[in-house]
C-alpha cells in the first residue's frame, strides 16, 4: 500500500502530465497545420505538441501571465503559441 504522501506524490505527477499528454496531439497538429499547412504525424505531432506545451508556459511566465485557474481556453492558446515558436525555431535552425 501506499503511503498518503505516495499518493499524492502520484496525483501531482498525474496532473503535471495529464495537459500534455492529452492534448499534445491536438496542439501539435494544429501547430503544424498553421506553420505548414499540413499535420506532420501522430508521433511528431505529439512530440511538438508537449514541447510546446511546456514553451507556452514558458512564455506565459516571461510575459507575468498566471495560466492557472484561467481556463482551458487559454492554457490552450498558450500551448499552440508555445508549439508553433517551437516549429519556428527548428525551421530556422534546420531549413
Amino acid at each position: 500500500m501506499l503511503s498518503k504522501i505516495g499518493k499524492l506524490m502520484l496525483e501531482h505527477i498525474a496532473d503535471f502530465t495529464a495537459w500534455p499528454i492529452l492534448t499534445g496531439l491536438l496542439i501539435g497538429y494544429v501547430a503544424n497545420r498553421i506553420m505548414s499547412g499540413e499535420g506532420k504525424g501522430c508521433c511528431m505531432n505529439l512530440v511538438v505538441g508537449v514541447v510546446g506545451s511546456y514553451a507556452g508556459t514558458f512564455i506565459s511566465h516571461l510575459l507575468n501571465i498566471e495560466l492557472f485557474g484561467k481556463g482551458y481556453l487559454t492554457n490552450f492558446v498558450f500551448c499552440v503559441l508555445g508549439a508553433v515558436s517551437v516549429l519556428w525555431i527548428w525551421k530556422k535552425i534546420f531549413d
